[in-house]
């Protein structure tokens, strides 16, 4: 084969591959390679230690099985129907809060276990951001008597294999739970905030010929199968709320979310747009509460109390 033919050859495989990714290269670039160079480890605003989400101080210095008693007492502070739902060879629960017993729930997700189980371990971002986002929804929203199908889930043992999500949806089928969609809040932080496929490989996925699928977590490559985009009638709603959600194609996450996802239930799972920053800080000690930037915490929040008030979001 002469070498015209080889360059020739050449010149049509990089373009499959160019062409193939080209919503890898945009992602990669806008959300990973700019934030990359613009990074500052201070945050603009930090999260304020007496403001909305001022229990981040508290549960970043508790192990998983304090925070799941941090967590219970908050809830039952507020008079919610709250439910401890077992998870298997564990010492912690899945905490399940409801306004009221009829649904169908939107729920509210977060893990609140921490990938290492000791006091130097934060876990900021991932996931008591999420936590301490969805405790200050929930008290808005029982200070201002909510009645509504409205239900927060606080799952343990998501770090040890998505455990808690398991145990939800056991739960979920046994007792005849009726459900219309799950919003799953992991690992927030900075910038806005994005809606990312649940996928078998977290990280940034590009295509290779052949039908091959690479994706890079922040530190090695793995092999990826093809995946679901994310949900898009609940996507189509949250945008009504918040039209500025980032929404990624190729930058996935591995969570609680996967599990709803594969039970039927429509589901999205929502972290920081940053992926540059979630890099840094996933499963880190670095991650910790002084790399948080409150806004975008805030931005979380506003997602929750806006999803509440626009019922008609949810009329189909």
């Amino acid at each position: 084969m002469s070498k015209r033919v080889l360059l020739f050859l050449g010149l049509i495989i990089l373009a499959v591959c160019v062409l193939s990714n080209l919503h890898s290269l945009s992602e990669g670039i806008v959300y990973y390679l700019l934030p990359a160079l613009t990074y500052n480890s201070t945050p603009t605003q930090p999260v304020s230690r007496t403001g909305r989400f001022a229990s981040l101080y508290d549960l970043v210095q508790l192990s998983n099985v304090e925070r799941r008693d941090y967590v219970v007492r908050h809830l039952d502070a507020l008079n919610l129907s709250v439910t401890q739902i077992p998870i298997p060879n564990s010492p912690t629960t899945d905490i399940f809060a409801r306004f009221n017993a009829t649904g169908p729930y939107t729920i509210f997700c977060a893990h609140y276990d921490k990938y290492h189980n000791d006091a130097n371990f934060q876990g900021a971002s991932d996931n008591t951001s999420g936590v301490s986002v969805l405790l200050a929804a929930a008290q808005t929203l029982a200070s201002r008597g909510e009645t509504g199908n409205y239900a927060f889930l606080f799952t343990g043992e998501e770090e040890t294999g998505l455990r808690g999500a398991s145990a939800f949806v056991d739960y979920a089928r046994a007792n005849h739970l009726r459900i219309r969609e799950i919003i799953d809040f992991d690992s927030l932080g900075r910038d806005a905030l994005a809606i990312r496929p649940s996928a078998d490989q977290p990280g940034f996925f590009f295509a290779l010929p052949f039908g091959v699928n690479m994706a890079f977590d922040g530190s090695a490559f793995h092999r990826g199968h093809a995946y679901p985009l994310a949900n898009a009638r609940l996507t189509e709603s949250l945008l009504r709320v918040q039209p500025d959600l980032v929404v990624l194609q190729r930058f996935t996450a591995l969570s609680d979310s996967n599990v709803f996802q594969a039970a039927g239930i429509d589901t999205v799972a929502i972290s920081s747009s940053n992926m540059y920053y979630l890099q840094l800080a996933w499963d880190t000690y670095a991650d910790r509460v002084e790399w948080l930037d409150e806004r975008n915490l805030e931005k979380a929040y506003e997602l929750v109390l806006g999803l509440t008030n626009a019922r008609v979001a949810f009329c189909c």
